[in-house]
C-alpha cells in the first residue's frame, strides 16, 4: 500500500512531466501505475521514486528545460531509465528499453520515433555512462548528480543506499566491486577524483553492523519473514543463515535464494559462533534469533551462555514474532505438505519478491 510521502511524490513527478509533455501522454493512467510502482519495489534503496523525483526536479531547474523537445526526451529517459533495476546480472538497462517500448506500444505510441530512438540509446547508455549522444551526455549529468555534485553528508547516505540493494554479497565481493566502481568513475571523469577517494577511504574503514538471521528454515514462512523484516530496521545488513544440523538428516530449503534473492544466505554447517566469527571481519555481527513463546526464550538464554562461553563478546537479540503468527511453523507446514491441501497452504509462504525477474509483459501489464 502506499503511504502519504509515496503519493505526494509521485503527484510532484506527475505536475513536471505535465508542464512539459509536447507528446500529450495521459499522466494519469494505468500505465504510469505500473512504472511507479515498479519504483515502489521493497528491494529498492536508491532507485526510487526519491531517486527519479530528484532527477526531474534537476531537469525543470537548469537551463534544459528551455529547450522543450530536449527536456521531454530527458524526462522520459529519466521515467524508464530504472523502471526494471534488479542488482543481479547487466541486463537492467536493456529490461529497462524492453518495458520503454512495450508500455509505448500499449499505448498506442505517441512519440516520434526519432525520440524514441534517442531515448533507448540513452537508456542503454546508463549502463557504461557513454556518452553516445547530447541526451546521454546530459542524462548522464542528472542521473549521477549526487555523484558529481554531492556533499559529503549525500554521498555517504548515497553509498548506504546501494550497499542496501547490493546486500546480496558477501562483504569481500560488495567492497571490491564498489572499489573497481569508483576507480572506473575516477578515470572518466577526472573532476571527481577526490569524491571517489573519500567513498574508497569509506569503504574500506566502515564496520557495518549486521545481523545473521540463524535457523534451519524449513521451510522459510511468513513468520520467519516478518522477524527478517523486522531484524532490517534494527542492522544495515541482515544474512540469513542457514543452519544443517548434522544429527538429523535434514536438506537446507535449497528454494531459498528464490524466496529471498536480494538476501545474502549462507549455509553453514558448523557452530553458530563459528558462522559468526567468519563473517565479522569486515562487520560487526549480532545474531538474530526469533522467539514464538517463552519456552524458545529459555532454550535460546541456554544456547547464547554456551556461544558467550566459546567466543566472549558474542552478542544476540531476540524478536518476538507477530501474535497473529505464533501458530506458524516449519515442522506444521511440513505435515500439512504431506496431505492434498490444494495449495491452500500457499498463504504460508512468502511471496514478497514475487515479481524477481518477471517477463516484461507480467510486470507491466496494461
Amino acid at each position: 500500500m502506499r503511504n502519504d510521502e509515496e503519493n505526494a511524490r509521485e503527484n510532484r513527478i506527475r505536475a513536471i512531466l505535465a508542464e512539459c509533455n509536447p507528446y500529450r501522454l495521459d499522466w494519469n493512467g494505468a500505465w504510469l501505475e505500473r512504472v511507479f510502482a515498479a519504483y515502489r519495489q521493497p528491494h529498492r534503496y536508491f532507485h526510487t521514486l526519491d531517486h527519479l523525483l530528484s532527477i526531474c526536479q534537476a531537469i525543470r531547474d537548469t537551463t534544459a528545460w528551455d529547450n522543450q523537445p530536449l527536456a521531454a526526451e530527458l524526462l522520459l529517459t529519466a521515467l524508464f531509465h530504472d523502471v526494471v533495476w534488479f542488482p543481479q546480472g547487466n541486463d537492467s538497462e536493456a529490461r529497462s528499453c524492453e518495458a520503454f517500448l512495450y508500455i509505448l506500444n500499449a499505448i498506442g505510441n505517441p512519440v516520434p520515433a526519432d525520440s524514441v530512438d534517442r531515448v533507448r540509446q540513452a537508456i542503454l547508455a546508463t549502463c557504461t555512462q557513454d556518452n553516445v549522444s547530447e541526451l546521454a551526455a546530459q542524462f548522464h549529468d542528472f542521473d549521477c548528480q549526487i555523484i558529481i555534485h554531492g556533499s559529503h553528508v549525500d554521498l555517504l547516505a548515497y553509498e548506504f543506499q546501494i550497499f542496501r540493494e547490493f546486500q546480496y554479497l558477501n562483504m569481500t565481493e560488495y567492497r571490491r566491486g564498489r572499489s573497481a566502481f569508483f576507480n572506473r568513475f575516477a578515470k572518466r571523469f577526472p573532476q571527481c577524483r577526490n569524491t571517489m577517494r573519500f567513498l574508497i577511504d569509506y569503504l574500506e574503514h566502515r564496520r557495518p553492523r549486521v545481523g545473521i538471521y540463524a535457523g534451519t528454515f524449513n521451510p522459510f514462512h511468513i513468520g520467519h519473514l516478518s522477524i527478517l523484516e523486522k531484524a532490517e530496521l534494527m542492522f544495515d545488513k541482515v544474512i540469513v543463515g542457514v543452519g544443517i544440523n548434522p544429527q538429523k538428516d535434514i536438506t537446507p530449503d535449497v528454494m531459498l535464494d528464490k524466496t529471498l534473492p536480494f538476501h545474502e544466505v549462507v549455509v553453514f554447517d558448523t557452530l553458530m559462533v563459528d558462522l559468526i566469527e567468519r563473517e565479522s571481519v569486515f562487520c560487526d555481527v549480532t545474531l538474530v534469533r526469533g522467539l514464538r513463546n517463552g519456552y524458545d526464550l529459555d532454550y535460546e538464554m541456554n544456547q547464547l551462555c554456551f556461544m558467550q562461553e566459546m567466543r566472549p563478546g558474542t552478542n544476540a537479540v531476540y524478536i518476538p514474532c507477530d501474535k497473529r503468527l505464533e501458530h506458524v511453523s516449519s515442522s506444521a507446514l511440513k505435515g500439512m505438505a504431506k496431505f492434498n491441501v490444494g495449495g491452500r497452504d500457499s498463504i504460508y509462504y512468502p511471496t514478497k519478491y514475487d515479481y524477481y525477474r518477471q517477463d516484461i509483459k507480467t510486470m507491466f501489464k496494461l
